[in-house]
């Protein structure tokens, strides 16, 4: 089966919200326990049949996979880097005045036990994402849509100006 990975970052939720109430994006840091990386699998043979007239729906919630470990906004505070300005402006709702991320790398390394040194597949930073985690929530809430102690959203691919 042909398979394809993101490379991502999810957010784990540590302050809820009310059904109905929307988190500001200018609050939605205080909901943030902390991130861990995030692989997002589609099964590409499943895609090619969902294509028309449906969309890839079954292939694209595939699987996702985690790092065991989460990492707190604290500890990625030496790491803030400031967003580029976002054009054209969003709607209110969405914007950010502290728009910003972290400067960390990612990689994907694939190892078999056919190989002896991993293989490098993708690789970017968590710099390089367009809207804000705290956008992202912002977003997500905007229609009242609750989020629980424990939920996790996914940041969707981060690309980078390099090829990956």
């Amino acid at each position: 089966m042909r398979m394809d990975l993101e490379l991502e970052m999810g957010t784990f939720i540590g302050k809820p919200n009310n059904l109905g109430d929307p988190i500001p994006v200018n609050e939605a840091r205080d909901h943030i326990f902390g991130f861990c990386l995030l692989n997002d699998w589609s099964a590409r043979d499943l895609q090619v049949w969902e294509y028309v007239p449906l969309g890839p729906f079954n292939a694209k919630n595939f699987a996702s996979t985690i790092s065991p470990w989460i990492v707190t906004p604290e500890a990625l505070a030496p790491f803030k880097v400031s967003l580029p300005a976002q054009d054209p402006a969003l709607l209110p709702y969405l914007r950010d005045n502290d728009l910003s991320s972290y400067n960390v790398d990612l990689e994907i390394c694939l190892k078999t036990a056919k190989m002896a040194e991993p293989h490098k597949i993708a690789t970017s930073n968590m710099r390089y994402l367009y809207y804000s985690v705290p956008q992202t929530i912002a977003h997500h809430t905007v229609t009242g849509c609750n989020l629980g102690v424990g939920d996790m959203l996914g940041t969707g691919t981060i690309s980078g100006p390099e090829k990956s």
